[in-house]
């Protein structure tokens, strides 16, 4: 068979498409192309819509683990559909190198690829000769005891002195699964609940299946060896390593949510985060596992999300905007110091500055500043000097954490202090609850800015000696 993908097209355009992606195009009727491509490649690219495809390969179809992998492209070019022997097959994988090719997105639903536990290790050990077939039944019966399947599995483990078994390396290439091999030296170390003294004087060390598996996962046995007429098998969970996400979720609309932050709480096993932006977490993602804290525990999120990270759990730990600015981010580091135990992802979101500024027109197109007026963390007389020099260095300011019931006066101060360096007209703009659905947009000029009004879902912008209002949007020229 041939290994460069076929690739077979129900149109014109189709053809158009195809000549993106790297393979042979197959001409003919899309019944007689499919057939042929079929019975000649591992590897299909079907450029028409699903059901045509659906259709044309149903009489072919025979099993999962010797079908070619079939891929399908839409017609508009924006979707590489993984369709047959998505894992086994390595459809997923044609899937991502297409998409690539178009700039397309690749479609998976595989649970390897939709779940994030690929966890699961297995051992192997085989008499010379042994069949594919039989290894893989072998495999099969053996995470069926423990209630998983070969989309749990990450890799297989084996003694190298079978690096060179056919059968072996015919099931790692079928499964897609990389293949690691110990010396008998290392297995032989491993303490096992089934040693076997045959075993040891055959090959020079007691376990093979048992003590590969446990090597390569350093974790813990699940199902002990498992015997078929040539060979044994043996699976064990990979010791869980602690993964931490910091995810920015912008200004609050899930079509201000990037793509990369919806995967990570679409593959996060637990969701931390301030009550408020749980729940926006809840409406998107309605099965999603949250804890939810209060506000003004940002400390306390912080290390929950640490805790859970650290016991092996997956975990997105969400703030609104970016989560590197005035967010999260920053405290996990600090929290972790030279720990280096937790595998930690920052996540970047839409920020309050740019999400008022669309609202408002386009009032940073020039140099401009962002201050938080929250003397939680920062002294309030260091607020004043950075608001000061902000206004004296006549850049266009966004205010963060404006006001809320308790914390107003920095507020007024602001106003008065750039009210001593820019001209009343300035105009000023008021966002809140940008994106979300009581959004509110207005800008007033600067000596009306309404200190009373203003909360914690606002964000002020601050107009600077270039900013004008046009068409009733602020616009700040560029020089």
């Amino acid at each position: 068979m041939s290994v460069s993908p076929a690739l077979v097209a129900v149109s014109q355009h189709g053809r158009r498409l195809a000549a993106h992606v790297d393979g042979r195009l197959i001409e003919g009727s899309p019944r007689e192309a499919l057939a042929e491509a079929w019975r000649t490649s591992r590897e299909i690219v079907f450029f028409g819509a699903t059901g045509i495809a659906v259709r044309l390969l149903a009489p072919m179809l025979a099993d999962k683990t010797t079908d070619p992998a079939v891929v399908v492209v839409d017609d508009a070019g924006r979707y590489a559909i993984s369709l047959v022997s998505g894992h086994e097959g390595g459809a997923n994988d044609l899937a991502r190198r297409v998409a690539r090719q178009l700039g397309a997105e690749p479609v998976l639903t595989t649970a390897s690829e939709i779940l994030p536990d690929r966890s699961l290790i297995v051992g192997i050990g085989c008499s010379s000769g042994v069949s594919v077939q039989e290894l893989q039944e072998l495999v099969r019966r053996a995470l069926a005891e423990c209630g998983a399947s070969i989309e749990s599995v990450r890799e297989l483990a084996s003694i190298d002195l079978k690096r060179d078994e056919p059968g072996l390396l015919a099931l790692a290439e079928r499964w897609h699964l990389p293949l690691r091999f110990f010396p008998a030296a290392e297995l032989r170390d491993v303490p096992v609940p089934n040693p076997s003294s045959v075993v040891a004087g055959a090959v020079g060390t007691p376990s093979v299946a048992e003590a590969a598996a446990l090597l390569a996962s350093q974790g813990e046995l699940l199902v002990p060896k498992q015997r078929s007429g040539m060979g044994t098998a043996a699976v064990a969970r990979r010791r869980a390593a602690g993964r931490l996400a910091v995810v920015g979720l912008g200004p609050g609309g899930r079509e201000q949510l990037t793509l990369q932050a919806f995967e990570e709480l679409r593959c996060a096993e637990v969701v931390v985060g301030y009550t408020l932006y749980v729940d926006m977490v809840r409406e998107w993602l309605p099965l999603a596992n949250c804890e939810a804290m209060p506000l003004g525990e940002e400390i306390e999120r912080a290390q929950r999300a640490i805790e859970l990270a650290r016991a092996g759990k997956r975990v997105a730990l969400v703030c609104s905007g970016d989560a590197g600015i005035y967010a999260l981010a920053g405290l996990v580091y600090e929290a972790l110091g030279e720990d280096a135990s937790v595998l930690v992802e920052l996540v970047p979101g839409i920020t309050a500055a740019t999400s008022a500024a669309a609202l408002l027109g386009a009032p940073l197109m020039a140099d401009f500043a962002t201050i938080s007026l929250s003397d939680l963390h920062m002294p309030a007389h260091a607020i004043r000097r950075r608001l000061e020099a902000a206004a004296a260095a006549d850049l266009v300011t966004v205010l963060y954490n404006p006001a809320s019931q308790r914390r107003r006066q920095l507020l007024a101060d602001a106003r008065a202090s750039f009210l001593r360096h820019r001209a009343p007209s300035t105009p000023v703009g008021l966002v809140r609850n940008a994106y979300r659905p009581d959004q509110s947009v207005r800008v007033v000029g600067l000596p009306e800015l309404p200190l009373d009004e203003v909360d914690m879902f606002t964000v002020v912008v601050i107009g600077n000696s270039r900013t004008r209002l046009i068409g009733g949007r602020m616009v700040t020229a560029r020089s």
